[in-house]
């Protein structure tokens, strides 16, 4: 009996042996021959549809970057935001890259990569006839965008300046809808990432961006790519390669484009975690 016992365990071991691993999500992207990534295209200058219904912008342009540093297609996969982290885990993709600015809270259900833009908050407001700063606000309608980190720091700001909003914070899952709802009436601000703001701030002229931190109450914040949990192999390499891209300078050419201007020295060099 002890003989058959151990000629089982002898058996299993070696079929244990013989089994190839698990190849990681890395492996698996590089066999598909392409890299599949979330995002929503309704974010200038991230990631928008341009006249012949293609989605460009910044995210575009790195992920097409990244993807060739390993040899595969990038093909970006336009969902609704609010849904993303969902979708990430559902399969759908196999990474976020659509300007996901890195929280807390959503650091609970992803990783996130290396930071690739800045994510600072920025208000949206009338040049003529609008509020002059945040506590301008103050009984008047404001929104944000939905599934935006944005919608709890106007909640906290105004608690700690003493003012309320009228009614609930309005979300829009479009700026350019946020924009007209503004020079309707509708609302008197917007929140959302001044790099944002500045582009909207393009093709609306009677609008104004400012930058705004809740009178220092928070501290930097940061565009990342985001990633399963369990997909940390996939991470890495984006990781290694944001870094290089800053140091052989395609991510300030890129931004350059795109925003105008360079955030590349302003970026930490690790992922931020909680």
């Amino acid at each position: 009996m002890k003989l058959l016992w151990s000629l089982a365990i002898a058996a299993g071991l070696a079929l244990s042996i013989a089994a190839p691993a698990s190849a990681g999500k890395l492996d698996d992207i590089k066999a598909k021959g392409e890299i599949k990534y979330g995002l929503e295209a309704q974010y200038r200058p991230f990631e928008f549809r341009d006249e012949n219904n293609n989605i460009v912008g910044y995210d575009i342009d790195l992920a097409d970057a990244f993807a060739k540093s390993l040899g595969v297609k990038a093909v970006p996969v336009d969902t609704n935001w609010s849904t993303v982290i969902q979708s990430l885990y559902n399969g759908d993709f196999d990474m976020i890259q659509g300007g996901m600015t890195a929280t807390q809270k959503r650091f609970e259900k992803v990783n996130f990569s290396v930071p690739y833009m800045d994510a600072a908050s920025g208000l949206m407001m009338k040049k003529e006839g609008g509020p002059a700063d945040f506590k301008g606000l103050d009984g008047k309608a404001v929104a944000a965008g939905t599934g935006t980190p944005q919608i709890k720091m106007l909640q906290d700001c105004a608690a700690a300046a003493g003012i309320a909003f009228d009614g609930e914070i309005q979300t829009f899952d479009n700026d350019a809808l946020a924009y007209e709802a503004m020079k309707s009436g509708r609302i008197a601000g917007y929140a959302s990432t001044i790099v944002s703001l500045l582009e909207g701030q393009k093709a609306n002229p009677d609008l104004k961006a400012m930058s705004w931190n809740c009178d220092g109450k928070f501290g930097g914040e940061w565009t990342a790519a985001a990633f399963r949990k369990e997909d940390e192999d996939l991470r890495a390499a984006f990781d290694a390669f944001i870094l290089e891209s800053k140091k052989n300078g395609l991510l300030k050419d890129l931004q350059m484009k795109w925003f105008g201007q360079s955030f590349v020295e302003a970026l930490p060099d690790k992922a931020p975690a909680w």
